[in-house]
C-alpha cells in the first residue's frame, strides 16, 4: 500500500485517485505519471487494501483492476460505482470486449487497456473526474431529495432505480437511467444530446451520432405515458430532450 505526497499547488482543483493494483511495477509507473500531472495517488496492492483507502482518503477516481489476487475486480467495480460519490475507471491488462462492456454495464466510467499511455489516461481521470463533479452538482439540483415523481413514474436517486406508482420495478440499463437521472436534474428544461452523450454515454457527442436519439427510443418504450397519455420524455427541436418536471414526494 502506498501514499503519494500531495501536490499542494493543484490539490484544490486535481483529482484524488485510488489506483488498486497488484503488479507493483505497474502500479509505480502509473503513479508517477499521475503525480507528473499534479494528483494526489493512493494505491494498493489488494482488493481489500483498495477498500480501506476508498474509506480513508475519499477519492473523486478509481482505477480498479480486474485480476487481483484477493478479490475479482468485477465486485470492486459495482461496489464503487454503486456509492456514486466517485468515478470508477477499469484498468486491465486484456482489451476483450466482453470484459470492457461488462465494466460499463456495472456502472464503470471508463475502461483503458494496459500498459495504458499516460497522456490518455490522464484525460481520461480529468474527463470521469468532470463527470463526478456533475453528478454532485445534480445531486444538489434536487434538493437532496431521494426520490422523485415524474407523472405516473418514481425515481430512486440512490437506488438508481425506476418504478411506477404501484411499486413495479421498471428494468433500465445504467445509461438508461443516467439519462433519466439527467433529465431529473434539468427540472423540466431541455438537455442537449451533447451532455445526455458525455453522461449516459461517456462519449462526446457528433451531429451524425444518433446514439443518443437511439437511447431515448429505448427508454421510451419502457416508460409508460404521462396523465394525459402522452410521452414524458419531449424532444426539443435544435436544444435536446426534457422531461417534464418532478412532483414532490
Amino acid at each position: 500500500m502506498y501514499v503519494s505526497k500531495p501536490a499542494h499547488e493543484t490539490m484544490l482543483t486535481s483529482p484524488r485517485v485510488l489506483l488498486i493494483e497488484d503488479d507493483e511495477a505497474v502500479a509505480q509507473a502509473m503513479v508517477r505519471g499521475m503525480e507528473r500531472s499534479g494528483m494526489s495517488v493512493v494505491y494498493a496492492g489488494t482488493g481489500a487494501g483498495g477498500i480501506t483507502l476508498k474509506a480513508s482518503f475519499n477519492p473523486n477516481v478509481i482505477l480498479v483492476d480486474l485480476e487481483l489476487p484477493d478479490t475479482n475486480g468485477v465486485d470492486l467495480i459495482s461496489q464503487f460505482a454503486d456509492g456514486l460519490s466517485c468515478g470508477v475507471i477499469v484498468v486491465s491488462g486484456t482489451g476483450e470486449e466482453a470484459d470492457r462492456i461488462l465494466g460499463l454495464e456495472l456502472g464503470a466510467d471508463d475502461y483503458v487497456v494496459k500498459p495504458p499511455r499516460m497522456r490518455e489516461l490522464i484525460a481520461r481521470i480529468r474527463a470521469v473526474h468532470r463527470r463526478v463533479n456533475r453528478r454532485q452538482e445534480m445531486k444538489q439540483s434536487t434538493d437532496g431529495r431521494e426520490v422523485i415523481q415524474v407523472g405516473p413514474i418514481r425515481i430512486n436517486l440512490v437506488a438508481r432505480s425506476v418504478s411506477t406508482a404501484d411499486g413495479t420495478r421498471i428494468l433500465l440499463t445504467s445509461a438508461e437511467f443516467t439519462l433519466i437521472e439527467v433529465l431529473t436534474a434539468a427540472n423540466g428544461q431541455a438537455v442537449s444530446r451533447d451532455i445526455l452523450s458525455e453522461n449516459a454515454l461517456r462519449r462526446s457527442w457528433r451531429p451524425e451520432d444518433r446514439s443518443v436519439d437511439q437511447l431515448v427510443f429505448g427508454l421510451r418504450q419502457k416508460l409508460p405515458p404521462d396523465d394525459g397519455g402522452g410521452r414524458l420524455i419531449h424532444s426539443i427541436r435544435g436544444a435536446g430532450y426534457l422531461l417534464r418536471a418532478a412532483n414532490a414526494v
